[in-house]
């Protein structure tokens, strides 16, 4: 039996990198307008079999003041996912990550985000005065090298979730809706606009929703897997 599909209820974007070649990744959701994201940076990418690997240092990003940051704040919940495989275990540094997915402007700056700390996953969301969307929700588990990952991060003004492979791995069950949240923060995908603190890895699926996925829903997505639609 084939496994269930994606969830698609509140969906604002999705890219499954099935490009063949070139610089832009297609947004495939079903929200107008489509968010494509676009190479801006010295470096190249590789497209194959459904999957983008970042070659050198490379800045992936979306225009500036997309329509995602609106409809999130405007939800007043989020839940951003992602399929990837890590180059290596050990990617930034202590209070330095790296990122892998997220609507950031800087280093010390973003709305939401999945990044990788050291040897662990972690996720941000903009809910307190914190600017750089802590406090930080960590992975217990190891990030695993070479193996492809489902990773996402889930908020609403009761919690703060961090999945991993469809398992809730760290739980904030603070009351914390989404404060701040800059309208003009681009998508971003394997660095920080600025762009000096990349992540090596290669990208299968990355998925931001304007609600908060419940567990049961994660755990379709993580079974469904980064094929489906």
């Amino acid at each position: 039996m084939a496994p269930p599909g994606r969830t698609r209820a509140g969906l604002i974007g999705l890219w499954s990198f099935d490009e063949l070649d070139g610089t832009t990744m297609n947004d495939t959701s079903d929200a107008a307008p489509r968010v494509p994201l676009m190479v801006t940076a010295p470096g190249m990418v590789t497209f194959a079999a459904g999957t983008m690997t970042p070659n050198g240092i490379v800045v992936i990003a979306s225009a500036a003041a997309p329509h995602l940051d609106r409809d999130v704040k405007n939800a007043g919940a989020v839940t951003l996912e992602a399929w990837v495989k890590p180059a290596v275990g050990q990617q930034g540094a202590a209070g330095q990550p790296a990122v892998v997915a997220g609507l950031d402007a800087s280093v010390v700056s973003r709305n939401i985000a999945l990044l990788q700390d050291g040897m662990r996953w972690v996720g941000r969301v903009r809910t307190t005065p914190d600017v750089n969307g802590g406090p930080d929700l960590t992975s217990t588990a190891d990030v695993s090298a070479g193996a492809m990952t489902h990773v996402a991060v889930v908020a609403d003004a009761t919690q703060r979730i961090l999945y991993v492979n469809g398992r809730p791995d760290f739980v904030d069950p603070a009351p914390a809706p989404l404060f701040s949240w800059d309208m003009s923060y681009r998508m971003v995908l394997g660095n920080e606009p600025t762009p000096n603190r990349p992540w090596s890895g290669t990208f299968a699926l990355v998925a931001i929703y304007a609600r908060a996925l419940s567990a049961a829903e994660i755990q379709i997505n993580f079974t469904a897997g980064p094929d489906a639609p």
